[in-house]
């Protein structure tokens, strides 16, 4: 096993009043609906009333697929249009942390979206860093995926 790194940060506009987009952002099993390549997400009460564990659908090379599972805290602030999550150690074999950031433009919404992960990958230490690019490459094609998908739930 190997631990991979990935951090990404995009910047977006969407075709939505800022009220609609945070509902939308806010809405944790929906922003997963959206999202490439999520099998499924659950709630943790366990770790609070906004906590969920998110299982990803197989991923890599065959005899190195991997299932990404991991839980995070939500954490919403309707004045600042402000989503951040923070990762629950116990669950998973991978940490996600981030935020989303909105400001309202003119018949639209911009935003910025960070995101960190920390993620198990089965593969030998020798290839890790091929595998941590392809898994970076990876993240940022689903990640612009999902945004593309939220645009259009938008519009």
């Amino acid at each position: 096993m190997i631990r991979v790194p990935v951090a990404l940060d995009r910047t977006f506009s969407l075709p939505a009043d800022i009220a609609d987009t945070f509902g939308l952002l806010s809405d944790i099993p929906a922003w997963g609906a959206l999202y490439p390549r999520v099998a499924a997400i659950e709630p943790l009460p366990e770790h609070g009333a906004y906590a969920w564990r998110w299982r990803m659908e197989p991923m890599g090379p065959p005899g190195f697929e991997a299932r990404t599972v991991y839980g995070c805290t939500y954490a919403f602030d309707i004045q600042n249009h402000t989503v951040t999550w923070t990762p629950i150690e116990s669950v998973g074999n991978a940490l996600f942390s981030g935020s989303v950031e909105l400001a309202e433009a003119v018949s639209s919404t911009v935003g910025t979206l960070h995101l960190e992960a920390d993620m198990e990958i089965p593969a030998p230490r020798f290839v890790r860093r091929i595998v941590q690019a392809q898994v970076s490459f990876e993240m940022g094609r689903m990640t612009d995926r999902f945004l593309e998908h939220v645009r259009d739930a938008l519009a």
